[in-house]
C-alpha cells in the first residue's frame, strides 16, 4: 500500500496564484488548484475548506511581502508617526500589479458576500479602530486614508497614474506629515 503523499499548503498556494494570473480570479476554484498542482480536487478542499479561505491564504502571502517592506521602513521606531511614515512608505514602493492582486482577491470575496478576516486585522493592526482625539491623529487618520485612497484608484478603478506622479502624490503626503499641525 503506498504512503499518502503530504499536501505541500505552498505547492497550492503557488497553484492557485497561477491560475488567477492565467484565467483570473473568477476562474479559481477547488478543481483548477487541483489540476495545476496535479493532485485531487477533495485535497485541496481538505487544506483550505472554502474559497474564501484559498482567497485570504493568498492574501496573507501577497501582503507578507509588504509586511517586509513596511518593517524595513519602520525600522526600531514604533511611535504613530514613523508607523504611519513606514506606510507611506511601503504603499509608495508598492508596484502596480502586486496591488491590483490584492485588490482583485478583496473585490472576489466582497462579490462571493464574505469580509477577508486576515485584512480585517491587518488593518487593525496597522491603524486601530481610526477613532482620533487630537489634531495630530486627525492628520495621521486623513494621510493613512490618503495612501489607501491612492492604491484604491491605481488599482482598482484602474485610473492611470504615471510612476512620475505617483512618487510626487506620495511625496506630498510625506511632507504633509513632516508639516506641523
Amino acid at each position: 500500500m503506498a504512503r499518502p503523499r503530504t499536501l505541500d499548503r505552498e505547492a497550492l498556494l503557488n497553484a492557485a496564484e497561477a491560475v488567477i494570473s492565467i484565467e483570473g480570479t473568477q476562474a479559481l476554484s477547488f478543481g483548477a488548484i487541483a489540476i495545476k498542482a496535479g493532485v485531487s480536487k477533495a485535497s485541496v478542499q481538505s487544506v483550505f475548506g472554502t474559497r474564501e479561505k484559498i482567497l485570504d491564504a493568498l492574501l496573507e502571502k501577497w501582503m507578507e511581502r509588504e509586511q517586509a517592506r513596511y518593517a524595513h521602513h519602520l525600522g526600531a521606531m514604533t511611535d504613530a508617526k514613523s508607523q504611519l511614515q513606514a506606510h507611506i512608505g511601503s504603499t509608495k514602493e508598492e508596484s502596480n500589479e502586486a496591488g491590483s492582486r490584492v485588490l482583485t482577491l478583496l473585490a472576489a470575496q466582497v462579490g462571493s458576500g464574505t469580509q477577508s478576516e486576515f485584512m480585517k486585522a491587518w488593518y487593525q493592526k496597522r491603524m486601530g479602530n481610526f477613532e482620533v482625539e487630537t489634531p495630530e491623529e486627525r492628520k495621521h487618520r486623513i494621510l493613512y486614508l490618503a495612501a489607501e485612497g491612492a492604491i484604491f484608484i491605481r488599482n482598482m478603478v484602474g485610473h492611470p497614474i504615471s510612476d512620475a506622479v505617483w512618487n510626487d502624490i506620495f511625496h506630498d503626503l510625506e511632507m504633509m506629515l513632516e508639516a506641523g499641525k
